[in-house]
């Protein structure tokens, strides 16, 4: 899903607004306004790129040696951006890794901090992430933030449990506060955490036309009835990605069905 003008504005707003004190972008504080003490256990890293919402590459310290890994926040999951997996891209995929971007490139530092299981079945990290607010120096918990605003679930992934109730908190939260996914992805929304499923996304419903558009605008694009007839295609021919997937994220036609 991509958001129009005027609220692609607004959320680029809360996002700055979330920079300089995290938290008041929702509707409700997802931490203390002074920020948390830092695990003891938690160990720097260096943030290289974002992946997706929940998914980041950073430098980590092995042997005395920084080398590149993989990341997988815990206890969260964030919508899909593309295909990759088995997936297919979700409502609120591409503001979810805008976000997590967003707040990983401002943040002067960043911890990680593990849990029972090293790494997941793909080699990725599983990590709890910490933040040092650019503006204030307090530190933040990024996975909690993330479903607090709305840009992702509380997800248990057993035995990784040490932090699941800030998350599963979170999750009310951003439940009663219909932030994020739960208001833009959801048209029937209660606010009520007891009455939503924690177990699947909001209604994650293919992007389609917000407005009437041409041949002229997108001559590629516009030769299809939906999102999906242009992902079908691009997965069977490949070799026109550069005509309908510009950006080269294997979404098609992201622009024409926002």
């Amino acid at each position: 899903m991509q958001l129009g003008p005027a609220k692609k504005w607004f959320s680029f707003l809360l996002v700055l607004v979330g920079l300089v004190n995290p938290g008041l972008a929702g509707s409700a504080l997802a931490a203390p306004l002074d920020g948390y003490d830092l695990p003891n256990d938690a160990v720097e890293a260096r943030f290289v790129q974002v992946i997706d919402g929940d998914t980041f590459i950073a430098e980590v310290q092995e042997n005395g040696r920084w080398q590149e890994e993989k990341i997988r926040m815990i206890g969260i999951d964030t919508p899909e951006t593309n295909n990759s997996y088995g997936n297919h891209p979700e409502c609120y995929g591409k503001e979810a890794t805008r976000y997590a971007d967003s707040i990983l490139n401002a943040a002067p530092r960043i911890w990680i901090e593990s849990d029972k299981d090293d790494e997941d079945d793909f080699g990725r990290l599983l990590r709890y992430v910490w933040y040092e607010d650019p503006a204030s120096g307090n530190i933040y918990f990024l996975n909690e933030e993330l479903v607090h605003e709305g840009y992702a679930l509380a997800k248990n992934y057993q035995p990784n449990l040490a932090r699941q109730d800030m998350l599963d908190q979170a999750e009310e939260d951003a439940i009663s506060n219909a932030n994020g996914m739960w208001l833009s992805c959801d048209r029937t929304v209660t606010m009520d955490p007891t009455q939503e499923s924690g177990e699947n996304f909001p209604t994650m419903n293919d992007p389609t036309p917000t407005a009437p558009a041409t041949i002229e605008d997108d001559p590629f694009c516009a030769v299809f009835d939906s999102y999906q007839d242009a992902q079908d295609f691009l997965n069977e021919y490949p070799q026109i990605a550069e005509d309908i997937d510009v950006d080269g994220d294997g979404i098609a036609c992201e622009d024409w069905f926002p």
